[in-house]
């Protein structure tokens, strides 16, 4: 009786664990593609969990995060439902991709998103995607 007490609150756990490692995203283009998710959804809370933690990071997200906001209603629906576009994927080296994408809402709008690995985890440095903005004006 007591080895069936324990089984059932040892299943649930196992259950329960098995479930949440599958919504950490653990390589370069996972840790890309759900942080661009992320921002289409308006969830910046788990878009900035991906975010390199750097002043200048924290700084650029917060200005993404207030350009993003003040868009229109309609507008934020329709980033909502659109699909990412991988065009095209530069692995530099074994801790940074440059990943340029766009989404099914504004196609013909690219963009870059730099993903580095710190101490085994990926991470989007959103110094590279502003410098790039910056050279385009």
């Amino acid at each position: 009786m007591k080895i069936k007490l324990l089984i059932v609150p040892l299943f649930f756990i196992v259950l329960y664990s098995c479930n949440n490692t599958g919504n950490v995203p653990n390589t370069d283009i996972d840790v890309a593609r759900a942080f661009i998710k992320d921002i289409l959804e308006n969830n910046f809370k788990k878009a900035k969990s991906l975010v390199l933690d750097e002043n200048i990071n924290n700084q650029y997200f917060d200005l993404a995060k207030k350009e993003f906001e003040s868009k229109t209603k309609e507008d934020l629906k329709k980033y909502k439902a659109s699909d990412i576009i991988i065009n095209e994927l530069k692995n530099l080296n074994d801790s940074i991709t440059i990943v340029n994408y766009s989404n099914s809402f504004k196609r013909d709008i690219r963009n870059e998103v730099k993903v580095v690995r710190v101490n085994g985890q990926w991470l989007v440095d959103l110094k590279h995607t502003f410098q790039e903005f910056n050279k385009e004006k």
